[in-house]
């Protein structure tokens, strides 16, 4: 879209938003007065509503900040300019905004949740309960500042304070075992050992935040010298959940095995940032609530800025809303020795293969398995390199994934074997590849992509067709929208000589995926044998505009040239 076009909707906007009854004062001073003044504040607005809407937030905080300081009074402007101002990461203008708003409104939330945390932070710990008092009626920061004031009671050893804020957060059930945790937290801190073991096995009940659960509890057996316990349920745990290969709960049992100390209890800031961080994604993200998210998670950071879980989930996040360069700089900024740096280099990776610069992002997963090898790290190298059709280097890495995995384990994740089945099918090694698929399929009846692969594969041989047409109207059955599917149920048609019913399935195919060179491909071959000529060739020449394998490429120039007796395509 031209830049004029932004412009115009941007204008169209605001416009709307002057006709109601929601207007700010910034907006309305302006429809109302011809001073040069009031047109700078209109075009500070405006460029901010522009930098909001192509996702820029330092241009955004920057344009914001600039029309709240030409009209002050505008409490609605001021509180969209400090969350522009947080959101760009700039505290020192957060914390300037948030003081100039609260000079004007007293009860403004975001003003008072920022301005009791930055107390907080500074160990002005009555001055933030005092800001953190009012029932503002903004239940997201009300939530912010009780987690904040309850932790600002525990850093004064007012347990009972702690646990009656805690338990009064408020927002529902989630929060409300939340609370129960930093109430288990602060219990520990203490050093109230039995109430500590009580609160603690309230919050594994609940479910939520296990990770951060288990490392709090982890944490709380070691201050009072239960290793073998702390080691015990951590290594249980990570058995249910698959084995941690890295992170706080690998190096936390790693450490316990052999005899060495792990952290010991955090201080009431790193655990109140910790408190933010859990519902960002957990709660508010799943919600589809990302400014509260975003919110939460910038504040947990100006506690402890080394929280590098936050980072890792503030850059997802910022992915999420097409802000990749600021993610890449939050990722940029975890060091390697951070227990979150494979989760990191692997988010990195992704950012480099979506910017089409492949060659970076498989740098950077070679790198990270060079130096974090474990599953998670071959299998990610594993898979970048079959996105990229590198069968060759792929298939030694996927088959050793399989060879060191047990039966139990296949039958958890048939991902390896499916993708070494693949591997196997393009080095031309049928038998091994079909061994594969059949193994899946053994294990996941059900597996759509198995179906379909090994019932294609046997229709392009000419193999088993009978079961290879019920494999794919199966696969079809499980996932209908899926253009791959569909198109193997058309090329199925097509190798049997029935053109008439596999030009039906191919259209719908490309229907459901217009860019699959693979599946145009096809179209245009069933076109031709229908005597369709100009249309074939017209398909084949769209399907060298979507990337296809150089093998494809290949042999539709040839079909190009000659039509498709030019090849061998065998019906």
């Amino acid at each position: 879209m031209k830049l004029r076009h932004y412009m115009t909707a941007c204008a169209a906007l605001l416009l709307a938003s002057c006709q109601t009854s929601c207007q700010t004062t910034a907006q309305t001073e302006y429809l109302g007065a011809d001073r040069p003044e009031d047109g700078k504040l209109f075009g500070d607005y405006l460029a901010g509503s522009y930098a909001n809407y192509i996702e820029k937030s330092d241009a955004r905080s920057k344009y914001y900040s600039r029309a709240f300081s030409r009209a002050d009074n505008d409490i609605s402007l001021g509180r969209r300019a400090l969350t522009s101002a947080l959101t760009a990461g700039d505290l020192e203008l957060t914390h300037q905004t948030a003081g100039d708003i609260h000079r004007k409104d007293k009860k403004e939330p975001m003003a008072l949740a920022i301005l009791g945390t930055k107390a907080f932070e500074e160990g002005r710990h009555n001055q933030a309960q005092d800001l953190l008092t009012l029932d503002t009626g903004d239940l997201t920061m009300g939530i912010l500042m009780g987690i904040i004031k309850g932790w600002s009671y525990a850093a004064d050893n007012d347990l009972d304070n702690a646990r009656k804020t805690f338990e009064e957060i408020g927002g529902g059930s989630y929060f409300d075992a939340l609370g129960g945790l930093q109430i288990a937290k602060a219990e520990a801190l203490a050093g109230n050992v039995d109430a500590a073991r009580t609160a603690f096995e309230l919050a594994e009940e609940s479910g939520l935040a296990p990770i951060e659960t288990r490392l709090a509890k982890a944490r709380f057996l070691h201050s009072i010298d239960e290793n073998d316990l702390a080691l015990k349920e951590l290594e249980a745990f990570s058995k249910e959940n698959g084995n941690y290969e890295s992170g706080p709960i690998r190096r936390y049992i790693d450490a316990l095995n052999a005899g060495e100390p792990i952290d010991g209890l955090l201080t009431p800031k790193q655990e109140a940032a910790r408190a933010l961080t859990e519902p960002a994604f957990q709660f508010f993200v799943a919600n589809r609530a990302r400014d509260a998210g975003e919110v939460f998670l910038r504040m947990a950071l100006t506690l402890d800025p080394d929280h590098d879980k936050a980072s890792l989930w503030l850059g997802s996040l910022l992915e999420s809303t097409d802000r990749e360069d600021e993610a890449m700089a939050l990722y940029e900024d975890i060091k390697p020795s951070s227990d979150y740096i494979v989760s990191t280099k692997l988010s990195q990776a992704n950012i480099w293969f979506s910017r089409e610069k492949d060659d970076k992002a498989m740098e950077v997963f070679e790198a990270i398995n060079a130096s974090h090898p474990s599953f998670v790290t071959r299998e990610a190298l594993g898979r970048a390199r079959l996105i990229r059709e590198n069968y060759t280097d792929a298939l030694p890495i996927y088959d050793a994934l399989v060879k060191s995995m047990s039966e139990e384990e296949i039958k958890d994740n048939t991902q390896p074997l499916y993708f070494r089945g693949i591997c196997h099918e393009r080095e031309k090694q049928w038998a091994n590849a079909e061994a594969d698929f059949k193994r899946v399929l053994a294990i996941e009846p059900d597996n759509a992509d198995a179906l379909n692969y090994l019932g294609y594969t046997w229709v392009d041989r000419g193999e088993n067709l009978t079961e290879a047409f019920a494999m794919i109207n199966k696969a079809i059955k499980l996932e209908p929208n899926s253009g791959a599917i569909v198109d193997s149920l058309g090329w199925a048609h097509y190798k049997l000589g029935q053109y008439s019913e596999a030009k039906v399935q191919l259209e719908n195919a490309v229907v459901l995926a217009p860019s699959s060179a693979t599946i145009i491909d096809h179209l245009g071959d069933v076109y031709w044998k229908l005597g369709r000529y100009r249309e074939a060739g017209y398909q084949w020449e769209r399907a060298l505009d979507y990337d296809p394998t150089e093998e494809e490429r290949a042999a539709i120039s040839m079909k190009l040239k000659g039509g498709l007796e030019a090849v061998s395509v065998a019906p």
